[in-house]
C-alpha cells in the first residue's frame, strides 16, 4: 500500500512539474524580451491570452506541486526533468549570468560594466533595470558563467542557439551544486533532510529552472559544514576550501565561516581551515583576473525598494505614514530602517555564535542556518532564491537554535513551518520574473511592518526571565 502511494505521488508530482514546464513556455522568462515593465504599468489586461493561460497554469501547477510535496515527503528527482526542457521560470537572472560570462571572456571587467555597457548581444533578454549595473557576484560565479558561454560559442555560431546552450550549461552547474548539497545532507545524517532541503518546489523553480548560483553556494556551504562536522582526518582542509569557494560565488556565504570553524575541535585545525578558505578565495580571484569590484555591485543592489526585505518594507510603511501627514521622507525612512536591520543582523549573529560556542554539532549547524536566514530577510533586498541556502542548512537539523532537544510534537511543528515557508516563497515572483512585491507595495509594506512588530513582541516575550 505504501509503495503504491509513493508511486502515485511521484507520478502526480511529475505531472505538476510538466504543467509548470508548459507554463514556462507560455508565460515564463522567455529570451525574446521582458514583458514585466508593460505588465507593471498597464496590468494583466495588457497581456496576451497566451500569457494569461500560462499564468493560470503556473498558479495551479505550483500549488499542486507544493501540496504533493507536502503530503508525500518522498519527492522524486524526476520532478526536475520537465523544467530542464523549458525556459526559465520566475527570474531572468540566468540571462544576466550569460552576459556577464560573455563580457569576461571578451577581456572586459563585469565589475565595472553592466551587460549593455559591455556590449553583450543578449542584453534584451536581461531586465532593463540591470543593463548598466555591474555584477555583485564573486569571481568563481563569473568564471563558471564564462565557461558556459565558451562552451556555447564552441558548439554554435547562432546567437539564439548559443544562449540556449549557455542556459543549459548554467543549469547543469546548478545541478552540480544540488548534488553537492545532497552529499552534504547525507553526511550530516538527518532523516528527512532530502525532502526539506533538496527536493523542494523552491529548488525546482529557482535552482533547476532558474539556475540561480545560490544553488551552488548552498551546496558548498552544506558540504563544508558536513566536512567540518565529520571529524575525519584532513576534512578541515576540505571544509576550508569549500567555504572559500562558496564566498567566491556570493560574498554572503562569509557568515557561515565562523560556524564551520566552530565544528572543528582543535584550534590548530580552525586556523588551518580559515587559511584554506582565504587562500581558496584569493586563488580564484587571481585566476579570474578580477579584483574586489563585486563590492560596488553589492551597493547597487540596495537601490531597489521592495517590502520583501523586512527592514525595507517597514521603512516604506513609515514613509507612507509620514507622506499622509505631508512629510516626504521615504528615502530617509528606508535608509534608517535598513541600518537598524543591519544592527539587528549583527546582534543576531553574535548571539548565534555565543550559543554555538562549545555546543553540539546540531546546534552549531542550526545557528548557522538562522544567521543565513536573518541575513536574507534583514538585508536591503530579498528574493525567494535567497532562501535556498538557509533552508538547506536548517534542513540538516530537526530543531530550532534555541533548543537542542525538543518534544516530537514541537519538532514536527517546526518542520511544518519550514515546509510552509518553502511553498509560500514559490508564489512571490510571477513566472516571467516580475516580483509580486512590485505590484503590492502599499499592502506589502504594512504587512512587513506588522511582521517586524510581531517579531519584536515575540523576542521580548521569549527573553529569559531573571529569578529573584
Amino acid at each position: 500500500m505504501r509503495a503504491g502511494r509513493a508511486r502515485r505521488a511521484a507520478a502526480a508530482g511529475l505531472a505538476a512539474s510538466a504543467v509548470l514546464a508548459v507554463a514556462a513556455w507560455l508565460a515564463g522568462a522567455l529570451p525574446s524580451g521582458d514583458p514585466a515593465p508593460t505588465l507593471r504599468l498597464e496590468g494583466l489586461g495588457s497581456t496576451s491570452g497566451r500569457f494569461q493561460l500560462g499564468l493560470l497554469l503556473w498558479l495551479v501547477a505550483t500549488a499542486a506541486l507544493g501540496l504533493i510535496w507536502w503530503r508525500s515527503r518522498n519527492p522524486s528527482v524526476l520532478w526536475f526533468v520537465p523544467l530542464l526542457l523549458a525556459p526559465p521560470l520566475a527570474s531572468r537572472d540566468v540571462y544576466a549570468y550569460a552576459c556577464q560570462g560573455d563580457i569576461w571572456l571578451a577581456g572586459l571587467d563585469p565589475y565595472k560594466l553592466g551587460v549593455a555597457d559591455g556590449g553583450c548581444l543578449w542584453t534584451p533578454s536581461v531586465p532593463e533595470l540591470w543593463w548598466h549595473t555591474p555584477t555583485p557576484y564573486g569571481p568563481l560565479a563569473i568564471v563558471l558563467s564564462g565557461v558556459a558561454v565558451a562552451m556555447a560559442k564552441f558548439v554554435s555560431n547562432d546567437l539564439d542557439t548559443q544562449l540556449t546552450i549557455a542556459v543549459t550549461v548554467l543549469r547543469l552547474i546548478a545541478l552540480g551544486g544540488l548534488a553537492l548539497l545532497g552529499w552534504g545532507l547525507n553526511r550530516l545524517g538527518r532523516g528527512g533532510a532530502r525532502w526539506l532541503g533538496l527536493l523542494t518546489p523552491l529548488v525546482a523553480i529557482h535552482a533547476v529552472s532558474g539556475a540561480h548560483n545560490d544553488a551552488v553556494m548552498a551546496g558548498l556551504i552544506v558540504a563544508g559544514l558536513a566536512a567540518a562536522a565529520s571529524k575525519r582526518r584532513n576534512d578541515w582542509l576540505i571544509a576550508g576550501i569549500l567555504l572559500g569557494g562558496a564566498v567566491a560565488i556570493k560574498v554572503t556565504a562569509l557568515v557561515a565561516l565562523p560556524f564551520v570553524l566552530l565544528l572543528l575541535p582543535p584550534w590548530r585545525q580552525r586556523w588551518a581551515a580559515l587559511l584554506a578558505s582565504v587562500a581558496t578565495f584569493a586563488a580564484l580571484t587571481l585566476a579570474s583576473g578580477l579584483g574586489l569590484g563585486w563590492v560596488h555591485g553589492l551597493r547597487d543592489t540596495g537601490d531597489l525598494q521592495q517590502w520583501t526585505s523586512l527592514p525595507t518594507g517597514a521603512g516604506m510603511a513609515v514613509g507612507y505614514l509620514l507622506r499622509a501627514f505631508g512629510i516626504d521622507a521615504m528615502s530617509a525612512s528606508v535608509t534608517v530602517a535598513r541600518a537598524l536591520g543591519l544592527i539587528a543582523l549583527l546582534l543576531i549573529s553574535l548571539y548565534a555564535v555565543r550559543k554555538a560556542w562549545k555546543a553540539p554539532a546540531a546546534t552549531v549547524i542550526a545557528a548557522c542556518g538562522w544567521v543565513l536566514a536573518a541575513l536574507a530577510v534583514l538585508g536591503p533586498v530579498f528574493y525567494p532564491w535567497y532562501a535556498l541556502a538557509p533552508l538547506a542548512v536548517l534542513a540538516a537539523v530537526p530543531h530550532s537554535w534555541r533548543l537542542a532537544q525538543e518534544a516530537p510534537r514541537r519538532t514536527e511543528a517546526w518542520t511544518k513551518t519550514r515546509a510552509a515557508v518553502t511553498i509560500g516563497l514559490c508564489f512571490l515572483v510571477l513566472p516571467n520574473g516580475l516580483g509580486l512585491a512590485v505590484l503590492t507595495k502599499g499592502p506589502g509594506a504594512f504587512a512587513a511592518l506588522a511582521a517586524v512588530i510581531a517579531l519584536l513582541a515575540y523576542a521580548v516575550r521569549a527573553r529569559p526571565r531573571r529569578t529573584a
